[in-house]
């Protein structure tokens, strides 16, 4: 039905930009044989939310355990929306099932990022509870950039054999 490929279109277009992100992510940090994917992605996030947030040492050390456990928690959910094959293969009960689940998944996100802002409220001021977003979009802007240095090496590399 048309109605339900005008709503998956952007879900689509929001799951591949995501698994791309992550995939890309996983690519370039793959090139880190001392430390494990998940350990880098760790640290980069560490050194960018603590340079973000302008975490003092001791807020640092509360912080961390509580947004880690959101983290886990989240991505926990997003591994739920992974749709079981291609959306384009799917029945048109299939789809409904998918695009019921995708908000029920997202509800369940937006209620666990009130969650940790609440937790977050007992060892943050609220002004570096408010930077979190930015933290985040840094993160991942950071991830990224990584991501291009590294394709570009891997060209020029190329170009000299």
């Amino acid at each position: 039905s048309k109605t339900t490929h005008t709503i998956l279109r952007p879900l689509q277009h929001i799951m591949k930009r995501f698994f791309l992100t992550i995939l890309a992510a996983a690519a370039f940090l793959s090139t880190a044989q001392s430390q494990t994917v998940a350990e880098r992605l760790k640290a980069i996030r560490a050194e960018v939310y603590t340079r973000v947030l302008n975490l003092t040492p001791e807020e640092a050390q509360n912080f961390w355990p509580i947004f880690n456990e959101y983290v886990d928690e989240k991505e926990s959910l997003q591994k739920q929306l992974r749709p079981e094959g291609q959306i384009d293969g799917m029945s048109d009960a299939e789809v409904e099932d998918y695009i019921k689940k995708y908000f029920e998944v997202r509800q369940k996100e937006f209620d666990l990022e009130k969650e940790l802002v609440q937790k977050l409220r007992k060892v943050l001021p609220a002004r570096k509870i408010a930077k979190l977003p930015k933290a985040e979009r840094e993160f991942r802007e950071s991830l990224l950039k990584r991501l291009q240095e590294l394709k570009e090496r891997r060209q020029q590399r190329r170009g000299r054999n």
